[in-house]
């Protein structure tokens, strides 16, 4: 275990908030954080180039911080810089703080090697396939998708968005999706990571039995939406795709049952709903933006989760 207090991950994830990082050369410097007294951090700023490692570790024996956290805003740059200084950050347990923007090179190769790995309050995560001269390259996909494997993150993750999106193009996630495809390793989470992914397990279990999975719309009619729970899964994709997959998941543990337990189900459902909206919708500001809808909308996330794992039996994902 490093040498941290996991409260400084949680307390800084939420107090770095910066502006987006322009094309420029990585810094390194320490930091202080301004959330706790007399603690600090790493924060690295700008394209990952050849040598920031060794900037890294230079700053690390002249300046070491308080706390084994590197906080980064980055819009990716050279591959191979990215994987040494993945290297440096574990062998040194440093955990990741991913901030306004990570993305590219940041996303698929820094972000994995964090102790810990998280994002603050509305920042995101971009992912693409990797480039050479002729374009796509296959080969550098791979090694990063093993770099991230061996790290404990999801091969599939990785190649599916890589093998949707070109280098000129970008998916771009939140902690939402980061968490519901296995991207995601929040202090809270078991170490080594255990692999819970409930867009991908919640998708795998219904497609086994048959249930169509080709609608990724919300599991109910957003023209009918009255509540602000409602109003938020109606306008946020990736709660919708993941309030989709929750339905299909109901609907094919529904097909399993007898008619009586069919019954029990329905108000089991109907309790459960009743309960994510008494407790997420206070979080959830009446004239809502992105930012301010980011709490309501990691509670959501944490109860539709919860449920897609107590109605998917375990057998089937062994």
């Amino acid at each position: 275990m490093p040498n941290l207090d996991v409260k400084y991950i949680l307390l800084a994830s939420l107090a770095f908030l910066a502006n987006i990082t322009s094309s420029r050369p990585m810094s390194f410097e320490t930091v202080p954080y301004s959330g706790n007294s007399g603690t600090t951090v790493v924060r690295a700023e700008g394209t990952i180039e050849p040598g920031d490692t060794e900037r890294f570790l230079d700053l690390l024996k002249t300046n070491p911080p308080s706390a084994l956290i590197l906080v980064v805003t980055s819009p990716g740059g050279s591959v191979g810089a990215a994987l040494s200084l993945a290297d440096a950050i574990e062998a040194r347990e440093f955990s990741i703080i991913g901030d306004d923007e990570c993305a590219s090179a940041c996303a698929q190769i820094l972000f994995p090697a964090g102790f810990y790995s998280v994002l603050t309050p509305g920042s995101v995560l971009g992912i693409h396939s990797c480039s050479d001269t002729s374009g796509r390259n296959d080969v550098c996909n791979e090694e990063i998708a093993q770099a991230a494997v061996k790290r404990g993150f999801p091969y599939g993750t990785l190649d599916m968005f890589t093998g949707s999106y070109g280098p000129d193009e970008m998916k771009w996630i939140t902690e939402i999706s980061a968490r519901c495809f296995g991207f995601y390793h929040h202090p809270d989470d078991p170490h080594p990571i255990a692999g819970r992914k409930a867009c991908v397990d919640g998708f795998f279990f219904a497609s086994l039995s048959g249930n169509s999975t080709t609608d990724l719309g919300p599991s109910f009619d957003c023209s009918k939406a009255t509540t602000k729970v409602e109003g938020l899964i109606c306008d946020d994709k990736e709660l919708m795709l993941l309030d989709s997959i929750l339905g299909r998941v109901y609907r094919t543990r529904r097909q399993m049952l007898d008619s009586s337990s069919q019954k029990q189900l329905v108000r089991d459902q109907r309790k459960w709903i009743d309960a994510r909206n008494e407790n997420c919708s206070p979080l959830i500001p009446s004239t809502p933006d992105f930012r301010s809808t980011r709490e309501g909308a990691l509670c959501l996330f944490k109860h539709i989760e919860t449920r897609v794992y107590e109605l998917i039996d375990d057998e089937m994902l062994n």
